[in-house]
């Protein structure tokens, strides 16, 4: 029914409303698209229209693969059009370490960047239909999107280490002049990490100053729950579990043994947990997992404690409805309820 809402939503009040009065019907669709944007179920909306918009997508693909076959002129522009690909990587780097961002930033930002958007077939497409250019074009820069895709993708699977490798040799930067979200952040005399401060983490954390009395340190990167953490005086700093240079600065304090891998997605755990190696940090790793697989698979890398988050659920839930020694923590796990859903990704990728 989401799905069916946000396709009438755009095509009657939002296309045919404007076009009746005589603005174009696409402005419409958007204007309605951004007032829907700030409700608070819009995230479970895109979701539904993900599909619907893929399937279109696709049909846009197939349209523009039916004005004709690709011949050697055509398919040398767009190699062409491929070569510049590293020199428009580069411009984004220039221009973000002039920002002030690190060159790890700069690089992942410039990486991430450097293929060509499907955007650009779209502004084409529109270019040809006005007569502004020729069909040939179309064709040309299709193939230039596909190509660049895969190089990209070719060069972003082993992007975050290769990233930490070439940063590595480049000139060291003034961390007093970077920008203040860029600045290294310092764990203090904390004895345990926890890394994502979702669901999960946060009661890891709870669990860890309350029932152990460790000193613990909360790490995220999402700005707005890491406020909030704040304001009910738990102790978080913003970090990237995927930065190499982040587990550098843990490794040189000398009080952190424990590093808890609480994020919920296992492809940021493990590249957590490479960077962790590769920066030589010799403490405990803990790590939670959604699936045996995951469980298995950090169990034989090394984790030292591998956790199936949904045992631990049922166990929590058990000793509930039992009135087992868990049940005087339910206060805690019912403020856990306030954080937001872990279903977003608590560390970059």
């Amino acid at each position: 029914m989401q799905s069916l809402f946000g396709i009438v939503m755009a095509l009657v009040p939002g296309y045919a409303l404007f076009s009746s009065v005589g603005i174009k019907g696409d402005l419409g669709a958007l204007i309605i698209g951004m007032l829907l944007a700030s409700h608070p179920a819009s995230s479970e909306l895109a979701r539904s229209l993900f599909h619907i918009k893929e399937l279109l997508l696709v049909g846009f693909f197939v349209s523009i693969g039916l004005i004709g076959l690709p011949d050697l002129p055509t398919l040398g522009v767009a190699l062409l059009m491929v070569l510049i690909l590293p020199f428009k990587a580069g411009w984004y780097v220039w221009l973000l370490v002039v920002m002030k961002l690190r060159y790890r930033t700069a690089l992942l930002a410039g990486l991430s960047l450097m293929n060509y958007s499907e955007f650009g077939l779209i502004v084409v497409s529109v270019g040809v239909s006005a007569g502004m250019l020729a069909p040939a074009w179309l064709v040309e820069m299709s193939i230039a999107v596909a190509l660049s895709f895969v190089v990209s993708a070719m060069v972003n699977g082993r992007g975050h280490l290769m990233v930490e490798k070439v940063a590595a040799k480049l000139p060291a930067q003034d961390e007093r002049t970077l920008h203040p979200e860029e600045r290294p952040a310092d764990a203090g005399d904390a004895e345990v990490v926890v890394i994502g401060m979702g669901r999960v983490g946060f009661a890891a954390y709870q669990r860890l100053t309350d029932h152990y009395g460790l000193r613990v340190v909360g790490v995220d990167y999402d700005g707005n729950r890491i406020e909030r953490l704040r304001d009910d005086d738990l102790r978080v700093i913003e970090g990237d579990a995927t930065d190499l240079d982040f587990w550098n600065q843990l490794r040189h304090s000398e009080s952190v043994r424990i590093a808890v891998l609480a994020m919920p997605r296992h492809g940021a755990n493990v590249t957590a947990l490479e960077c962790l190696r590769e920066s030589g940090f010799s403490g405990t790793v803990a790590a939670v997992a959604r699936y045996d697989d995951e469980v298995q698979w950090a169990k034989e890398h090394g984790v030292g404690i591998a956790f199936n988050v949904y045992a631990g659920a049922g166990l929590e839930l058990a000793d509930q409805v039992a009135g087992g020694p868990r049940g005087r923590h339910a206060a805690r796990s019912e403020a856990a309820e306030d954080l937001p859903d872990e279903d977003g990704p608590a560390g970059r990728s």
